[in-house]
């Protein structure tokens, strides 16, 4: 059975749900099998009988388990005695759990429980127990945790926008750099757990997703600029490789500068680290990306390339003099918002 038939708003989850509202109880066989076969007994055929989250809580007021066809689509037959085998281990206590879960142990297939008295929804296959959340309990989990998200962005950002205005002055250490790459890192991983809570929220996970993917927004483009523009000479050439290695950092070690400056080879932490220049010439709308490349591989380094004239910027190639001229323009503009001036030929 597909593991969506259980989530939040779809057709099986309604039924369930209403039958715990209900306070009915049930015993709900997914699928059918010659094993199921040879442990049930008694219990109501049902013809063409078409699946809806109503019959299902109509069909749970009689004592016996429902059988529903594997795509929950039609119900085959209710008021089913089963009879599984008690030799069979259990931990459930109550009557309804401790056959649920033998049944699935027996036939293989997906069997739900619904407690009568607590309204308790239990899952039972494949040798495991899982008990569905209240969809209200989720979303609030979810909540908290976009909450989390939002804070730890406001973080990142604050890091970046000292980190840019450092940049121009080349004044940025490499503990500055690793603090932008761990708060980045820490909040993709946050992000994706949050992705991967907000999937037990079926249809209402829409909204959830379009608030994450907003939080989230950019930050990977603007790591991969970071990591290119401060990793040394033999990391940054293979930033997907470095990436990598940060993605497989445990929480401690992540949270660790001094253990993530070994690994990305910046040490000692208090040297300035002085950046290529890739993340300021991405922020220029219009400059294709193998001009980046020629412009750093020309200056090499940020200040150069802030402080170079326009004529220099004119001998670059694929760089013409209303681009050369522009460029000039750009940079002359970050320089004088932070009060700073190269001393060069322009």
């Amino acid at each position: 059975m597909n593991k969506n038939y259980l989530l939040p708003g779809e057709p099986l989850r309604k039924g369930v749900d209403l039958i715990a509202d209900k306070k009915s109880g049930a015993l709900i066989v997914i699928g059918s099998s010659n094993k199921l076969d040879k442990i049930s007994s008694g219990g109501i055929n049902l013809k063409n009988c078409e699946y809806s989250p109503e019959m299902l809580s109509e069909l749970a007021k009689m004592d016996g388990a429902i059988i529903v066809d594997e795509s929950v689509s039609t119900i085959l037959k209710a008021n089913v005695h089963l009879n599984p085998s008690d030799s069979l281990q259990t931990s459930e206590t109550g009557t309804r759990h401790r056959t649920a879960e033998r049944v699935s142990i027996e036939t293989n297939l997906k069997v739900i429980a619904v407690s009568e008295e607590s309204s308790a929804i239990k899952v039972f296959h494949n040798m495991k127990v899982n008990e569905l959340e209240a969809p209200a309990m989720i979303l609030g989990r979810v909540n908290e945790s976009l909450q989390s998200v939002d804070r730890m962005r406001r973080r990142f950002d604050e890091v970046l926008l000292e980190l840019s205005e450092l940049e121009i002055e080349d004044t940025i250490t490499n503990q500055q750099v690793l603090t932008v790459i761990q708060r980045g890192e820490l909040l993709t991983r946050l992000a994706n757990q949050v992705k991967n809570e907000a999937e037990n929220l079926g249809e209402e996970a829409g909204i959830v997703m379009i608030q994450i993917e907003s939080l989230e927004s950019g930050v990977e483009n603007t790591l991969s600029l970071v990591l290119k523009d401060h990793l040394p000479s033999k990391k940054y050439r293979n930033i997907k490789k470095v990436k990598s290695e940060i993605s497989n950092l445990s929480y401690e070690e992540l949270n660790t500068i001094s253990h993530l400056g070994s690994v990305l080879l910046m040490e000692p932490l208090d040297e300035i680290s002085t950046p290529r220049g890739f993340r300021v010439l991405a922020r220029l709308p219009g400059l294709p990306e193998n001009l980046h490349d020629s412009l750093i591989q020309k200056f090499k380094t940020l200040p150069r390339l802030l402080g170079a004239p326009t004529e220099k910027l004119f001998q670059v190639d694929g760089i013409g003099r209303n681009r050369a001229q522009q460029l000039r323009d750009y940079f002359d503009t970050l320089l004088k918002n932070i009060g700073f001036s190269y001393i060069n030929g322009h």
